[in-house]
């Protein structure tokens, strides 16, 4: 005999409040309603190319999942992948440059006859450095240092300190790389694997808007493009950096449209002179 008020469940035979089911149906309409939008703010992320817009989307997305009923297992999977596969995509980097630091000529004197020389390069927010060389004007270093690049008109920056012990590093130099023509000598319309090793591609004179000393030239060497160059470093009395550059692809990246691959679209195709 079933009692005023209640109605019976169909699963388990139980006595359930008409007002309790109507509550949860409403509540399983604004769930599905809320996972079509989410559908949306994907579709929206995966087109779009702008980290703010992807920031935007993301805490949009927080404030509607916090309103839904994360005790349940499913919901708060779902919340946690989301957020894993956001925090991918805003990281998502386009490659990796390789800075090969070669040596340092004729570097400023910082202590009484010498100096212990180190470099800092960085790219936007990363930031890498070699070992100390202890009294030597003349370092060589001959390290390998790696930056992901994110954005391609960021500058890479070098900087020279001299080691101190007591007080804070002095600086003795610094100077920036524009890394764009380097990665436009791997957009030309070249067979590069027919290209004689040691050809070079590309080269770039010493004027007022670099730091080349001299003339550096982007070479296909050993089946890789490099690009070596002597940099006068600058603030400085005197002093100069030797260092070669080199384009890899890591994990996950989306890559610049190297020879073979696809170009990108933020750089023109260019062709051999």
């Amino acid at each position: 005999m079933k009692k005023e008020g209640y109605v019976m469940c169909e699963k388990c035979e139980g006595r359930k409040n008409p007002k309790e089911s109507k509550g949860a149906a409403m509540k399983s309409v604004i769930r599905k309603q809320r996972m079509d939008l989410s559908i949306l703010f994907l579709e929206v992320l995966i087109e779009s190319t702008s980290i703010f817009l992807v920031r935007v989307c993301v805490l949009l997305q927080y404030l509607m999942w916090v309103s839904l009923d994360l005790k349940k297992k499913k919901d708060l999977n779902l919340f946690v992948c989301f957020w894993v596969e956001y925090a991918a995509m805003e990281d998502k980097q386009l490659g990796v440059m390789r800075v090969h630091v070669k040596r340092g000529i004729n570097l400023a004197i910082r202590d009484s006859t010498t100096s212990d020389p180190y470099v800092v390069v960085t790219l936007a927010n990363q930031k890498v450095k070699t070992r100390v060389i202890n009294s030597n004007c003349n370092p060589v270093w001959d390290e390998q240092l790696a930056l992901t690049i994110k954005d391609v008109t960021d500058p890479i920056r070098m900087t020279v300190y001299d080691k101190d012990r007591f007080s804070g590093d002095d600086k003795m130099g610094d100077a920036e790389i524009d890394m764009r023509p380097f990665l436009e000598a791997h957009q030309m319309e070249l067979d590069f694997q027919k290209l004689p090793n040691g050809c070079a591609i590309k080269r770039i004179r010493p004027g007022r808007t670099n730091c080349l000393a001299e003339e550096s030239s982007i070479t296909w060497s050993n089946g890789k493009i490099i690009q070596d160059m002597i940099l006068r470093l600058r603030n400085v009395e005197c002093g100069e950096l030797e260092i070669m550059l080199e384009l890899a692809d890591g994990p996950g990246c989306k890559g610049l449209g190297r020879e073979g691959s696809k170009k990108t679209s933020w750089m023109q195709t260019k062709q051999l002179d």
